[in-house]
């Protein structure tokens, strides 16, 4: 349960900054939207943490976490380098 529990906690964080990341990159800095938006780091951190209590197997709630996070941020970094930011 200890590595369940670490898995979660600590594999959810980096998913939920990727995911969060994502959202803040495609809306533009000048509107009102960027605060909400960060104050969803913790509903979105905490759903992904009860989540991952739900997959049966362990190694599918890494790859799944992991995947997400790289997603998210190779999606970053690739609206980045591409220039189709609004930031």
């Amino acid at each position: 349960m200890l590595a369940r529990s670490l898995i979660a906690v600590l594999l959810s964080i980096p998913a939920t900054f990727a995911l969060v990341g994502v959202v803040l990159v495609l809306i533009p800095q000048s509107t009102n939207a960027i605060l909400p938006v960060l104050l969803l780091v913790f509903p979105v951190w905490m759903t992904l943490t009860c989540c991952s209590y739900l997959i049966s197997d362990l190694q599918q709630t890494v790859i799944g976490l992991v995947a997400i996070a790289a997603v998210g941020f190779g999606l970053i970094a690739t609206l980045r380098w591409t220039g189709l930011t609004l930031v």
